[in-house]
């Protein structure tokens, strides 16, 4: 039996029996994996149905993005204490109230008569999705290592995308059909409900897990990093609905503010031998900074893209049914790489993520080029070689990525990685939403021009993932010797 441990969590060294850790099959992971599939599959697909919702509800535009920000900014605000909760009281304990509430607030949704009735109950799903989501990594954490946890990591990479191009393409379809009496937006949340209910009932067959001694929840730290982020999300979110007045400014301040002392209380709670909630010797770790960092970049560059690829190719003459077909190769393509990344890694080690990041970059200009050439309706059959390598590249990118961040937490605070990759993940698919459409507003450029200007946000961004990708790849080497 081997064991684990280190002093920023203040419990003792969690067992880790050897014969369970490496031989888990991704399989028994089914249920928690099914979690960030429906998770960004409700975010995109309730994106989609958004024109759908205000000729419904006749909603202003605050309304709409509440709808959006309902759901975002309580998942961001509690991840990381949802995380540590698990550690305290069970991840599977916490896997199953957060879905839970997922599966009932999706019910809400379906059967909401307003649009205030619908932004109650995204913000109750935004609490749910919370609660689960860093269940997920931290469980594959917990319970496996070696080729196991990196094929359960690649399979989470993968139910991620999926969710996110199925939501795109099923968001669209169904705003357009009706079944009977019920709206075809409705579906949409039926379709989460179904699949949340299946991640409950599939959820028991996953190793179970949790910190070997009681966690202890540092209030003061919580509600200080709460603050903070929920500040800044609300600048992030309403920005450019406000004009980025004065109150922005504000909630910019504020969360500056609150992070900074919340970083000052964890580093007096670490040092007076007490448990934080965020330890200060684990963020200090070079190696995880640099790769939420990337993480960080990587994702507010995908947000951008997925943002203004269906508005540009709509523009360009495709359906919101095409332009969200126009995305399932790129999904398959994606997934079917993550479930191979294992293989992949055990080849090329961390020169894995510097070949997925020069195929993206590489797939980035050749969509540049090809819109440049051939704009028009057929532009989403022109784009499929090069949505198909860059779906390549993302699978390659994500699950290293991943692992970069998990492996430098310690397995008895698992529940601090899924919350620290999630938050950052959030952040980031929120703040690239913001920049890309603060460009196009000011700009004022659409169809071609703003598909364009995404691919040009999101080709800088991937050219810091590759320097820091080489960064990460040469401190490992190093490390290595």
């Amino acid at each position: 039996m081997t064991t684990s441990a280190h002093p920023a969590t203040g419990s003792a060294p969690v067992p880790i029996r050897p014969d369970l850790a490496e031989g888990v099959p991704t399989w028994r992971y089914l249920g928690f994996l099914l979690g960030p599939g429906v998770g960004t599959f409700a975010f995109n697909a309730v994106t989609v149905i958004l024109p759908t919702l205000r000729e419904r509800f006749g909603a202003d535009d605050i309304s709409l993005e509440l709808v959006i920000a309902g759901y975002g900014i309580p998942f961001a605000v509690l991840l990381i204490l949802g995380g540590r909760l698990g550690d305290r009281f069970g991840r599977h304990r916490l896997y199953a109230l957060g879905m839970g509430l997922f599966l009932v607030s999706a019910i809400a949704c379906a059967l909401a008569p307003s649009i205030d009735t619908l932004i109650v109950a995204r913000v109750i799903q935004g609490v749910g999705a919370a609660l689960c989501t860093p269940q997920v990594l931290a469980t594959i954490q917990a319970t496996s290592r070696g080729p196991a946890r990196t094929r359960a990591i690649a399979a989470f990479g993968a139910s991620g995308g999926i969710g996110a191009a199925v939501g795109q393409v099923a968001g669209g379809a169904l705003a357009a059909l009706s079944f009977g009496p019920v709206e075809g937006w409705r579906a949409v949340f039926v379709v989460v409900a179904f699949v949340a209910g299946a991640a409950i009932a599939l959820a028991p067959l996953a190793p179970s897990s949790r910190a070997h001694e009681v966690v202890a929840i540092d209030l003061i730290g919580t509600v200080a990093l709460a603050l903070g982020i929920l500040a800044a999300s609300v600048a992030l979110t309403f920005g450019p609905v406000w004009n980025w007045s004065w109150p922005v400014a504000v909630a910019l301040v504020v969360a500056a503010g609150a992070l900074w002392s919340m970083w000052k209380h964890q580093d007096a709670v670490e040092r007076s031998g007490r448990v934080p909630l965020l330890p200060p010797s684990v963020l200090r770790l070079r190696p995880l900074q640099l790769g939420l960092i990337a993480a960080g970049l990587f994702f507010a560059g995908y947000s951008a893209l997925l943002y203004v690829f269906p508005r540009a190719v709509e523009a360009g003459g495709l359906t919101s049914f095409e332009a969200g077909m126009a995305l399932l190769p790129f999904a398959v393509v994606f997934a079917g790489v993550s479930l191979a990344v294992a293989r992949i890694q055990s080849r090329l080690g961390d020169s894995t993520l510097v070949l997925g990041v020069a195929l993206q970059i590489v797939a980035l200009v050749a969509m540049a080029a090809i819109l440049v050439a051939a704009w028009g309706s057929g532009i989403g059959l022109w784009l499929q070689p090069a949505l198909l390598v860059l779906g390549a590249g993302q699978a390659l990118i994500f699950s290293p990525l991943t692992q970069l961040v998990v492996r430098e937490v310690p397995v008895e605070a698992a529940g601090l990685s899924g919350g620290m990759f999630s938050t950052a993940q959030q952040i980031a698919l929120s703040f690239g939403v913001i920049v890309i459409g603060g460009v196009v507003s000011f700009s004022g450029v659409a169809g071609r021009e703003e598909l364009l200007a995404g691919l040009a946000l999101d080709l800088v961004l991937a050219v810091a993932v590759l320097v820091l990708a080489v960064v990460l790849r040469a401190r490992g080497a190093r490390a290595a010797v």
